[in-house]
């Protein structure tokens, strides 16, 4: 063979290589998958992680138009977990693949995502229309950069029927229209200090989300200042519950812990997992027990300074958020207290 035929053959023989390749890592939401006979799989693959006290299963549910599959799975110490689902569309006798996505559950001391997971393959062993699905599939972990092959069984009973929701919780609907909240603590017809939202987007993850943080803020930070634990960890909490004293506080130029819920909002189709963070890294054990809920602030007229406080109410997950009584001591200098 001459050697410009050689030289040839490898090029196409390369090329033809590397398309093979990236074949694999395709892609293929949107395909319409039927049964097939190319995977064996058992009752027994119903099972993901085997475990003698708690094996993680999978499970499914169903809807007139899609099906779901997923599996749990404990991703930490403190009630963390991780929930893998699949979701398919019906199409007669065979299932269309719709997407996947990896949850993950902070609990009480981090923060909830949703990530996008990239199918790669699904092979349809049984599908029985509400009563069974059987296969497996192959799908790529977002945090890991690691491809999975698992095989999966999961029977359907009238249990596992859902009627497809369309009541999600949006900030639109929640916070966004009792924000700013203004307050004249000094009773003079100006604005001291604000409720306010800050909103942000976060476009790098999949799916993209918005962020909406609840903060306290000051209208001049020089002027009306917000008072925050003397000694506290950082960042230092805002929120005073009785006893208390503003004796016992300190103004913090940073650090401070002014954010007091923050809202997550993702794309469609996720948007069942919308929350309030509402968890230690907020103030929930503060704002979920039955005492009342103070700001306390300081107020500076030229050398002159006043104590005050800010008595509110704030429940996110109920969307309800006011205050309640505003005070400003009207002697210079002297603190203010509430007994228990």
């Amino acid at each position: 063979m001459p050697f410009k035929s050689i030289v040839i053959f490898l090029l196409l023989f390369i090329v033809c290589s590397c398309e093979e390749e990236l074949n694999v890592g395709t892609r293929i939401e949107g395909k319409v998958v039927c049964i097939t006979s190319e995977v064996d799989v058992s009752k027994a693959d119903n099972v993901v992680i085997t475990d003698n006290v708690a094996p993680v299963l999978w499970k499914g549910s169903y809807t007139d138009t899609s099906v779901k599959i997923n599996y749990t799975k404990k991703a930490g110490t403190d009630g963390e977990t991780e929930t893998f689902t699949f979701v398919f569309n019906k199409k007669e006798n065979c299932l269309q693949i719709d997407y996947g996505y990896k949850y993950y559950y902070g609990s009480f001391t981090d923060i909830s995502a949703v990530t996008k997971i990239q199918i790669f393959d699904l092979k349809l062993n049984e599908w029985e229309v509400n009563k069974k699905v059987t296969g497996q599939l192959i799908y790529k972990d977002h945090h890991d950069k690691q491809t999975y092959t698992v095989k999966f069984w999961v029977e359907f009973n009238e249990d596992d029927y859902e009627i497809e929701a369309t009541n999600y919780t949006y900030f639109s609907n929640c916070l966004l229209t009792k924000l700013p909240l203004n307050i004249d603590v000094d009773k003079n017809g100006t604005t001291d200090y604000s409720i306010i939202y800050e909103k942000n987007r976060d476009i790098g993850n999949r799916p993209q989300f918005n962020i909406y943080k609840i903060k306290l803020v000051s209208t001049d930070a020089t002027k009306n200042e917000i008072l925050a634990l003397k000694g506290g960890s950082n960042p230092y909490p805002i929120i005073f519950e009785a006893p208390f004293s503003t004796e016992n506080t300190k103004v913090y130029l940073t650090d401070i812990k002014n954010t007091l819920d923050v809202f997550y909002e993702f794309d469609a189709p996720y948007q069942k997992h919308n929350y309030f963070l509402n968890n230690n890294l907020t103030y929930k054990n503060t704002l979920k027990n039955n005492k009342e809920d103070y700001f306390l602030v300081k107020m500076n007229f030229g050398d002159k300074k006043f104590y005050g406080w800010i008595k509110f109410k704030f429940n996110a997950l109920e969307c309800n958020l006011e205050i309640l009584e505003t005070y400003l001591n009207p002697i210079e200098t002297k603190h203010v207290s509430v007994a228990n």
